[in-house]
């Protein structure tokens, strides 16, 4: 028998048995995609990528070179840097000068940042069935709960991280982006000591103490210095076009990414479910057996 091969000429030669030749057929593709990888770099990586077929390829990428300790962060809009909530100006409030009586911005504070910790510590146990051990784990869980801390969040995920760009399903202005970073040392898990005082930047995979932090696979960089944008050995911007947002979150769904899953949480599911309400994507719940008005996908169906 013919061995299989997926090059043109030997393909070819496939008996003509139909099922044995779309078998030897389906191996081109995946020939391709080898020769392809095999012939790239870890850090090639595209600028843009605009629908789920190149965000399909960056799976392939990244799974053929899975060797690396990628870390990834989708944010909504691809002009945000990589600063962490307490040091970005938006964090804080104006006021007026009392010497100039303009409106200034409040400024970062380390004696701030160390005192809204605190009061978190303090004021959260109430809400925790088992408290963190330790201030890196209650770090993890302020993040996570939206305190502004000097932790970005990551995921070793990269189809998490595309949902967190495509969030907004196209609703938003702007395009979204997925940044790819590598290179942060690792901290231990069981870390004790100070965490606010670090001179280079450290990643963290906290301990599954959160249903959230599960599900979302996350990866913290903890930056020394908050008001200023990370600094890593590897970091790349993948830009996502906004008129692929709806689409690719669409996708994302069919393969188990979304908010029911990402937040387990009723508040994730409920979200979920207004969402597949408003798009009409019933089917298997309803008591008749009328198809669904959005059973086919049509070209206008591009955004939230």
């Amino acid at each position: 028998m013919a061995s299989l091969a997926s090059s043109r000429g030997q393909v070819s030669n496939c008996p003509s048995n139909r099922k044995f030749t779309l078998a030897c057929a389906s191996l081109r593709p995946l020939g391709v995609i080898m020769e392809s990888a095999v012939n790239q770099t870890a850090e090639n990586l595209p600028e843009r990528i605009s629908g789920w077929t190149e965000l399909s390829s960056l799976v392939e990428h990244f799974s053929y070179f899975a060797g690396h300790a990628w870390l990834f962060r989708g944010t909504t809009d691809a002009t945000h840097k990589l600063i962490p909530k307490i040091g970005r100006e938006t964090a804080r409030a104006e006021k007026v000068d009392a010497q100039t009586q303009r409106r200034v911005r409040i400024p970062y504070r380390m004696l701030d940042e160390r005192a809204v910790f605190a009061m978190f510590k303090q004021q959260a146990r109430a809400h925790l069935l088992s408290p963190p051990q330790s201030d890196l784990e209650w770090l993890a869980i302020a993040q996570h709960f939206g305190l502004p801390t000097r932790l970005l969040d990551g995921t070793d995920s990269l189809l998490v991280a595309a949902w967190f760009a495509v969030e907004k399903g196209g609703a938003g202005k702007n395009d979204s982006a997925i940044w790819i970073s590598k290179g942060a040392r690792a901290i231990e898990m069981d870390h004790q000591g100070e965490v606010l005082n670090f001179a280079e930047p450290f990643s963290y995979r906290p301990p599954h103490i959160n249903p959230r932090i599960t599900a979302q696979g996350s990866v913290f960089v903890i930056c020394p210095q908050p008001t200023e944008e990370l600094a890593l050995p590897f970091v790349r911007k993948i830009v996502i076009d906004r008129s692929a947002h709806f689409t690719i979150k669409k996708r994302l769904n069919a393969c188990g990414i979304s908010r029911r899953h990402l937040f387990p949480d009723l508040a994730g599911l409920s979200d979920h479910l207004a969402w597949t309400y408003k798009h009409d994507w019933l089917a298997g719940y309803r008591t008749d057996t009328t198809p669904s008005s959005a059973s086919k996908e049509t070209p206008e169906e591009t955004a939230e």
